[in-house]
């Protein structure tokens, strides 16, 4: 089992980061007989992706148009399949995302991160991440056919009705909002239905698990949240905003489950005890998100699945079968309530064998009927668990207007503007 970072006996290989990965289709995983045990069920699993949305917590597509295409949808036909297609400024080579592959991989909803690295900060994040946004609704004019902007849950389960893709955006770190909960409330506004409190480096309020250089943050100096950060997670509630626990502390996660109100995700992360990355999450947390009601969205990137040299049949990386022992560990300790799906496609290179793009969903879900999920317990997982945390969110946003909570008036860092106070104004 991996229970560590590092198999015994480790096959070192070369590899190429940045030739195009492997397609994630049903073909190519039949031609590989150490992890395709579960291609009898394909056929069934297909049909439960047209009845239960698969809503994946988080997709990168934003962020590698704007680094493979200068952002410009105009240089790439996502309505073609991309999966050949060299590209320089992707690191992995190309694309894991696109239309007919979507299609083929029975996606149903998706939470497209609109990211922003912890290098940028400040004003300068808080325009990024206005661009992304504004890419995600570009998605949805160009494809309306495809895609579609869900503001609710409600919408996402009318838009999935409807045979188009509810696409709702996530904020990837606390930092894009330049310390600002007026941005974050006009962030809401235009659409956006989570932040993951930190990404590496984090925002200065909360505590990130890996810092800006990529190493491990071992220690959590603010002890998880800062009040500011309390503050976001409290505002984050009146908003019906879910708060996103990927990428923080495990003191971050502690933190944000003790003041949150609301059901919380992890957005794009897998277990610890199969994994020791601190991105990962232990059996404690995991627990408590039975009373909190929030889910965990498995991810399927190798280094946060089985660390990084995993070998499995003499080839180096994880496989959709490691990707399911962590579905397995996470339904023991958390039930199958709180378990679901964030692959995290074009965020990252070497993907579990077999999950290499978004093609991979259905073959991944004949795998869970291999080991004997039924059609409801796999519905909850695909999608209807985070449907259900979108909704629950929502109404403690209803309650705390119902209370009489206001925005609030916090702020981290300098004001962009002399204010009376700073004038010495009484």
């Amino acid at each position: 089992y991996i229970h560590h970072l590092f198999a015994e006996s480790v096959v070192m290989t070369s590899i190429d980061q940045t030739q195009a990965p492997l397609p994630g289709s049903v073909d190519m995983i039949e031609s590989a007989p150490d992890i395709g045990r579960g291609m009898e069920f394909i056929e069934k699993a297909r049909q439960i992706h047209k009845k239960y949305p698969l809503f994946d917590g988080h997709n990168d597509l934003p962020w590698a148009i704007r680094n493979g295409f200068d952002m410009k949808l105009s240089n790439i036909d996502l309505s073609k399949n991309q999966k050949d297609l060299k590209i320089d400024g992707i690191p992995w080579g190309c694309l894991h995302t696109d239309i007919p592959r979507l299609k083929e991989g029975g996606v149903g909803a998706q939470m497209w991160s609109v990211y922003a690295p912890c290098s940028i900060s400040g004003p300068a994040a808080v325009q990024v991440t206005l661009e992304q946004i504004d890419l995600v609704y570009q998605l949805c004019d160009k494809y309306p056919e495809t895609f579609q902007m869900a503001h609710s849950a409600a919408e996402v389960r009318s838009i999935f009705a409807k045979g188009m893709i509810p696409s709702i955006c996530g904020i990837e770190g606390g930092h894009q909002i330049g310390g600002s909960l007026r941005a974050l409330r006009m962030f809401h506004r235009l659409g956006v239905r989570y932040m993951t409190l930190t990404h590496n480096g984090g925002p200065g309020w909360a505590d990130p698990a890996v810092n800006l250089d990529g190493s491990f943050a071992h220690e959590a100096p603010l002890g998880g949240l800062a009040p500011f950060g309390k503050e976001v997670v409290k505002e984050m509630n009146r908003l019906g905003m879910m708060v996103d626990i990927s990428h923080v502390h495990e003191k971050t996660m502690l933190a944000a489950l003790d003041c949150s109100r609301a059901p919380v995700i992890f957005s794009h992360s897998s277990t610890r005890a199969l994994c020791a990355h601190p991105r990962d999450v232990p059996d404690d947390i995991l627990t408590r998100l039975k009373t909190n009601g929030g889910v965990v969205m498995i991810v399927f990137l190798s280094k946060f699945v089985a660390g990084e040299f995993w070998v499995r049949g003499g080839k180096v990386g994880a496989t959709i079968i490691e990707v399911a022992d962590h579905i397995d560990h996470a339904v023991k300790v958390a039930g199958v309530d709180h378990v679901g799906i964030g692959g995290d496609f074009d965020g990252g290179s070497l993907f579990a064998r077999g999950c290499e793009d978004v093609t991979c969903y259905v073959a991944l879900t004949a795998e869970l009927l291999y080991r004997g999920y039924t059609e409801e317990q796999l519905g909850k997982i695909l999608g209807l668990n985070a449907i259900r945390v979108m909704e629950e969110c929502e109404e403690v946003a209803l309650k705390m207007k119902e209370e009489g909570e206001l925005a609030s008036e916090a702020h981290y860092g300098e004001e962009l503007y002399e204010t009376n106070i700073m004038k010495g104004v009484k």
